[in-house]
């Protein structure tokens, strides 16, 4: 009876080393992506993601709402005029006059589209709004100086 236990203990042993090398080398929990510049890590087992932001990982959030309703209450708020484009026929169009943009999936260049345009916008708007405050700073300066004399 006591070599039945050493051999089932070390049979236990021997297992939990080899499930720990198998699960270490050719199952890893962790997979790390590089997607648009920005590295993902993402836990195979449990399904969660984190971001590398300042030298630090920092956890994706899922958030589940339903996100149809919410962007219609925007669209109202911001006047937003709801346009009746056919996008898909709008982005073969697209990808008829600019052939780069071939290989590049729908969804892909719509976020491609939103984001440069954003952008575009914003820095604009930001520019636009600093140019003027330097400008009402400078005409503010020549009459300050008249005023103290």
């Amino acid at each position: 009876m006591g070599r039945e236990k050493i051999h089932f203990g070390v049979g236990i042993v021997v297992g939990l080393v080899l499930a720990a090398l198998f699960f270490y080398y050719f199952a890893p929990r962790y997979i790390t992506v590089k997607s648009g510049g920005v590295l993902i890590k993402q836990d195979r087992w449990s399904g969660r993601s984190w971001r590398f932001l300042d030298n630090e990982w920092k956890e994706i959030v899922n958030i589940d709402q339903k996100w149809r309703r919410i962007d219609q209450s925007l669209r109202e708020a911001l006047h937003v005029p709801a346009g009746g484009i056919d996008t898909t026929s709008a982005l073969n169009m697209l990808r008829q006059r600019y052939p780069v943009l071939k290989d590049v999936t729908d969804n892909e260049l719509l976020e491609r589209i939103k984001l440069v345009y954003s952008k575009e916008i914003l820095c604009n708007l930001y520019l636009k709004n600093f140019l003027k405050l330097e400008q009402e700073s400078k005409t503010a300066k020549p009459a300050e100086a008249t005023a103290q004399k």
